[in-house]
């Protein structure tokens, strides 16, 4: 009797200390496993968050950048003359230095020595450089002139140029 009962504790001992361990460790690593999903998720959100902040920086930093550009439009209102206008104005900052901007103006004047007096004067001015006169070309525009249209001969150009806000 005494023998069977050795027997039977030594198998619930064998049983306790071998199955039930594994099993344990089982549903310890099940367990370990939900709450690396839950961390990793946690992560995911987190890097969520901060790529969001990242672009709302970036956008705020753009946005306080382009204020000094009414001063360019300031300065180029300044330099202009009467018989010579624009009729687009573009700037790009998609270059490698970061306070150096493209600007882009399109327009009209009325003869080849106004638009070479613009021209003199924007390359006066310390705020503009590398100007380049992309092209100039004699073109024909309808002005209104008291009740009927009248056509003009003037020079249609575009110029590039880098500019310092």
């Amino acid at each position: 009797m005494i023998i069977s009962l050795l027997l039977i504790f030594g198998f619930y001992q064998y049983y306790t200390r071998a199955v039930l361990t594994k099993n344990s460790a089982m549903t310890n690593l099940k367990e370990m496993h939900i709450k690396l999903g839950t961390k990793i998720e946690k992560i995911n959100r987190i890097q969520e968050e901060l790529k969001k902040l990242d672009q709302q920086q970036s956008l705020i930093k753009i946005i306080t950048k382009n204020q000094p550009y009414t001063i360019v439009l300031l300065k180029l209102a300044t330099l202009m003359n009467e018989y010579t206008w624009l009729a687009q104005f573009a700037l790009d900052n998609k270059n490698d230095r970061e306070d150096n901007v493209n600007m882009k103006l399109t327009g009209f004047s009325f003869s080849n020595n106004q638009l070479g007096d613009f021209i003199d004067q924007l390359s006066c001015e310390p705020m503009f450089t590398s100007i380049f006169l992309k092209y100039a070309r004699e073109n024909k525009i309808a002005l209104p002139d008291h009740n009927k249209v009248k056509r003009v001969k003037v020079i249609q150009f575009e110029i590039e140029c880098n500019c310092l806000p």
